[in-house]
């Protein structure tokens, strides 16, 4: 799959200070939160690179970096719980195009890190990023995007900061934001703080925006296939390595969404709506697990 000029990196690792200092050397910070982004420019190309900064301390911004993500490097310098638990994570979201920096054997036979590249110099994993050239955002498709965060700008009005994951936004455009279900007309769009006409798939972008405030979510076309649920059909995919009980409240992720809820035999009760897609899993957690917080997935069917 071509992705062309833009793609999401994802850069994983069980320490927070090697995922810092390996995003910096390769761009500039352009937003620092639960979860950081950073943006490579070079030769008219940009990619964006998204850093999970509270992790391990907190489960769920590995959840809302492999949303995002069409490319994962993961940086391994022993093994540990944590490394352990970001395999899992990308197995159970079938993360397959990924980078692995380590000099070690690690276990990761069946699992979708066994296709990863290995690499073990970190120099040459950050030239391999800077000359990536293959991912999975799409421009002609519709829209899905992940809104992280809203402020209200004064003299400006309500905007939206998020990333494109597919499709487009446009001037004037007028969009859906789940699970809330509220209407929003585009005023205006920045990317890297310049005004421009639209944002395609690979960018992280801000809207300023006529509508209601809006929270964490998504962003889509008014016609589009994503729906809301509590009660979802569909199939349960418990990871083998996942030893726990699932008779009990667990947490189900879409994007930057996360809801409390239960598995039952063919369908999950939730305690309020999430948006979902029928073709996409939600990664199941359990974070209070103090061995692995990675439960496996749901595929609504």
């Amino acid at each position: 799959m071509i992705l062309g000029d833009y793609v999401f990196v994802a850069v994983l690792s069980d320490n927070p200070e090697k995922r810092e200092e390996f995003c910096k050397a390769l761009g500039k910070e352009s937003g620092k939160g639960d979860v950081s982004f950073y943006v490579i420019a070079r030769e008219g190309k940009e990619k964006t690179i998204i850093e999970p900064t509270l992790y391990p301390q907190k489960i769920h911004p590995l959840a809302y970096t492999l949303y995002i993500a069409d490319y994962v490097v993961v940086i391994a310098d022993q093994l540990t719980p944590q490394l352990g638990e970001i395999i899992v994570a990308l197995d159970s979201l079938k993360k397959e195009n990924g980078l692995l920096v380590t000099q070690l054997n690690l276990p990761v036979k069946g699992t979708v890190v066994e296709k990863y590249e290995r690499i073990a110099d970190i120099n040459a994993a950050k030239e391999k990023i800077i000359n990536l050239e293959e991912g999975g955002a799409q421009s002609d498709s519709e829209l899905l995007a992940f809104v992280d965060q809203y402020i209200n700008v004064k003299s400006v009005g309500n905007v939206a900061i998020g990333s494109i994951k597919e499709g487009k936004i446009k001037k004037h455009d007028r969009l859906i934001f789940l699970p809330q279900k509220k209407e929003l007309e585009v005023r205006s769009i920045q990317i890297n703080d310049k005004d421009v006409e639209e944002a395609k798939a690979g960018e992280k972008f801000g809207i300023a925006y006529k509508g209601e405030p809006i929270e964490r979510g998504l962003l889509v076309s008014i016609r589009s296939e994503f729906e809301n649920g509590k009660n979802i059909m569909g199939r349960f995919q418990k990871s083998p390595f996942f030893v726990a009980d699932t008779n009990r409240k667990l947490h189900f992720c879409y994007g930057f969404n996360s809801v409390e809820g239960y598995v039952l035999e063919n369908s999950i009760s939730l305690d309020k709506e999430i948006p979902y897609r029928k073709r996409d899993p939600l990664l199941v957690l359990d974070p209070s697990n103090q061995k692995l917080r990675i439960v496996g997935s749901f595929i609504p069917t």
